[in-house]
């Protein structure tokens, strides 16, 4: 039996999470009683400094920062098929290593439910509205 072209290789070995790996990146902090919570979303494919200010920019608009990340096949959909550069495992480990994020939520919907703000009880969803350096966060959206 002749294997197809596609599987005439051996798959690429990928990075190998395991969670005291990831535990490792991760900030401890939950969120408390009364603090503000701000949800941002994305791929942060090749972190850069334009994510880290938009980052660092949310944490200011509250207390405590989650920050969703797109999945592979999500950021392929929405971005195209070259993206995302880096895979969710390495997407993640640079998120988490941010100081301004509290939290990660893996593979997040692209389109933020109702189920996700009250789940994770947000009051604030960043809306990223134009990526110049002087206006990275146009608009945030207080959730009732």
């Amino acid at each position: 039996m002749r294997m197809s072209e596609k599987h005439a290789n051996p798959p690429k070995q990928t990075f190998l999470a395991t969670t005291r790996r990831i535990i490792n990146f991760a900030n401890t902090n939950m969120p408390m009683a009364g603090d503000t919570i701000v949800y941002i979303q994305g791929s942060f494919d090749l972190l850069h400094h334009g994510h880290l200010k938009r980052l660092e920019l949310a944490k200011k608009l509250g207390d405590f920062l989650y920050v969703g990340l797109w999945d592979d096949d999500m950021c392929s959909y929405y971005r195209g098929d070259l993206f995302p550069i880096t895979p969710l495992q390495e997407r993640l480990l640079m998120v988490l290593s941010c100081k301004h994020v509290d939290d990660v939520v893996i593979g997040a919907p692209f389109i933020i439910t109702q189920d996700l703000i009250t789940s994770l009880k947000i009051n604030k969803v960043v809306v990223i509205t134009d990526t110049d350096e002087d206006q990275v966060i146009k608009d945030h959206r207080d959730i009732d």
